[in-house]
């Protein structure tokens, strides 16, 4: 069956830094009703202020895309990989037996992306 769930009705949290929109239960956000879908763990609106990000986490067994809504995403990994990903652009990342990353803002201008985990 199909839910149709509008934007205005997503879980959301302003931390001044990050400005975000939760479609399903994560972090602090919690409805019953929006546990996830199989998989898919979250699909997560975030608005970044610039200089600001989220620093060295970790993910394990999980496939992460990222999609820039606006200005650009900097991101850093354990592996070595630092790459600049602009608006417009995916970022697809496998964290199989770990990862650790961080992603930041390094413009002047907020930036914008969509993340999902599964």
């Amino acid at each position: 069956m199909l839910t149709l769930r509008k934007a205005e009705q997503r879980g959301h949290f302003n931390h001044g830094w990050l400005d975000t929109y939760h479609s399903f239960s994560f972090a602090g956000y919690y409805d019953e009703r929006f546990m996830g879908f199989s998989a898919l763990r979250i699909i997560n609106e975030d608005r970044v202020e610039p200089s600001q990000g989220f620093g060295t986490h970790s993910h394990k067994d999980m496939e992460i895309l990222t999609y820039v809504l606006s200005g650009t995403i900097a991101h850093k990994d354990s592996m070595g990989n630092e790459e600049r990903v602009p608006s417009g652009e995916f970022q697809i990342m496998s964290a199989g037996s770990g990862i650790t990353h961080s992603e930041f803002n390094l413009l002047s201008e907020p930036f914008a992306f969509l993340s999902n985990l599964d």
